[in-house]
């Protein structure tokens, strides 16, 4: 009897003891899974630092210059840099379009070569307040034609037609100017973009609208920079135009879109 009892109280007490080391097994296994936890966890922030640097790295070295210009410019960019040459650029357009400072040609300008430095060359042809007429008369714009620029921004001198010329006159002449820029140089990229936009316009309105169905129908890119401005049947149109012609917040405005699209 007495053996029985001690054979029962022998596995009571081995029973009790496997208990406790299986608990104070669990707990250091628990204990480990966490300090290994840690340190897994202290090792994720230096990796998505590093992961971080990286990929800002790979952006600035991807950068795309040119993307959203018209088609061809990019790849006309990269060929020019590749053989150690600037992308020469010029603008062509009336008076509103001049080097003086505060203009939007010379805004755009200062901002081209901000971002691109050597590699873009850009020149601005003012025609002043010649009609078209004037232009095919005199034979104003051979000087710039025979450059054999790459790119061409033109503005056509729509102000100075609006009143004696027709727009059948202005769209002629305007063909026969980039006629002439393509034989010269048959690589060249033409672009056409508007005067700057004036509260409640008619005629000119007209005369715009014309300007852009032409560029769509002889498949010449056209930079609607109108778009940026007020509405022309708003008078907040008014704090960007002083007389017809744009102010320094005007300039301002159309020297912003202009650069957005070639940047």
């Amino acid at each position: 009897m007495k053996k029985r009892r001690f054979i029962t109280l022998f596995i009571m007490i081995a029973c009790v003891l496997s208990v406790i080391s299986g608990h104070l097994y669990y707990n250091n296994k628990l204990e480990e899974t966490a300090h290994a936890a840690k340190l897994e966890l202290g090792k994720k922030p230096a990796e998505k630092t590093e992961n971080k640097d990286s990929t800002s790295s790979s952006q600035k070295a991807d950068t795309v210059h040119f993307k959203n210009a018209p088609a061809g410019i990019a790849d006309l960019y990269n060929q020019k840099k590749a053989a150690g040459e600037s992308l020469s650029f010029t603008i062509v357009g009336s008076s509103i379009t001049s080097t003086e400072e505060g203009n939007w040609a010379k805004l755009f300008t200062e901002k081209m070569m901000d971002t691109y430095g050597n590699d873009v060359k850009v020149e601005t042809t003012s025609f002043g307040k010649l009609t078209s007429l004037e232009l095919a008369n005199e034979q104003v714009y051979t000087d710039f034609i025979q450059k054999k620029t790459d790119v061409i921004l033109i503005e056509p001198v729509l102000w100075n037609d609006n009143n004696g010329v027709s727009i059948n006159d202005t769209l002629y002449i305007l063909g026969q100017m980039i006629t002439g820029v393509k034989d010269t140089n048959p690589e060249a990229v033409v672009v056409l973009q508007p005067s700057n936009p004036i509260y409640q316009p008619q005629k000119y309105a007209e005369q715009v609208s014309s300007i852009e169905a032409f560029a769509k129908e002889k498949g010449i890119p056209y930079i609607n920079h109108w778009e940026a401005w007020p509405s022309v049947d708003s008078e907040d149109i008014n704090q960007y135009v002083t007389e017809l012609m744009p102010n320094e917040e005007g300039h301002k405005l159309w020297a912003e879109y202009v650069y957005n699209v070639f940047k």
